[in-house]
């Protein structure tokens, strides 16, 4: 891809991001087109449907706050990758287009069941896999031990990050944590994970 090109990709996700957040997924593929200053036909040029798109947004969200496959090869402490995962994954929950994209998909599961199935995939089973993956880098150490399917595993710690603040804020009321109890309480979270699942004279951190 060429550096114009690629340009205005970046075009498109900036507009579409922005669309889908503010008006849902009804916003149409033309309304898009206008508001990243390109032509209907550039947008389908790189990606062939709404879909598409949609997908390509929230994994691009994911990308942005290192919700990806960089986790493999981080080589720090266990504990450490997993608390700054946690911190990460937590804050992008609560990122206002974050909100907004799960209770337009949450909202329209009934009359456009192929959105949530979009969301699902690109957001919540992108980020169980991906975990689950550094969950079996570090069995394969020997550092770990599960006894249970490893998504099953990663879905564990996954819903505990949610927390108290994450649950407020899908309700529209502020938690009133602060950063620094947010960040004890995910530290926490970890730290029972690890207590249930690590090998006792090889824990890190």
């Amino acid at each position: 891809m060429n550096p114009r090109s690629a340009q205005k990709r970046e075009q498109i996700l900036k507009a579409a991001g922005e669309l889908f957040c503010e008006q849902g997924y009804a916003i149409s593929m033309d309304a898009i087109a206008v508001k990243a200053q390109v032509s209907k036909q550039t947008v389908y040029a790189h990606f062939k449907t709404k879909d598409d798109l949609f997908d390509t947004c929230i994994r691009a969200k994911c990308v942005a706050n290192q919700l990806d496959d960089n986790l493999l090869n981080d080589s720090r402490p266990m504990r450490d990758v997993l608390c700054e995962f946690a911190w990460r994954f937590q804050s992008m929950l609560l990122l206002e287009e974050t909100k907004h994209t799960y209770k337009t998909s949450v909202s329209q599961s009934e009359t456009h069941p192929e959105l949530a199935k979009v969301y699902l995939k690109a957001g919540p089973q992108a980020t169980t896999e991906m975990l689950a993956q550094y969950l079996q880098h570090n069995v394969n150490k020997g550092l770990l031990v599960i006894d249970i399917d490893l998504r099953d595993a990663a879905m564990q710690l996954l819903l505990m990050l949610h927390g108290r603040a994450v649950y407020w804020a899908y309700l529209g009321q502020d938690s009133g944590e602060t950063d620094e109890q947010r960040k004890k309480y995910l530290e926490s979270c970890v730290d029972l994970f690890l207590k249930g699942y690590t090998v006792l004279d090889k824990r890190d951190g």
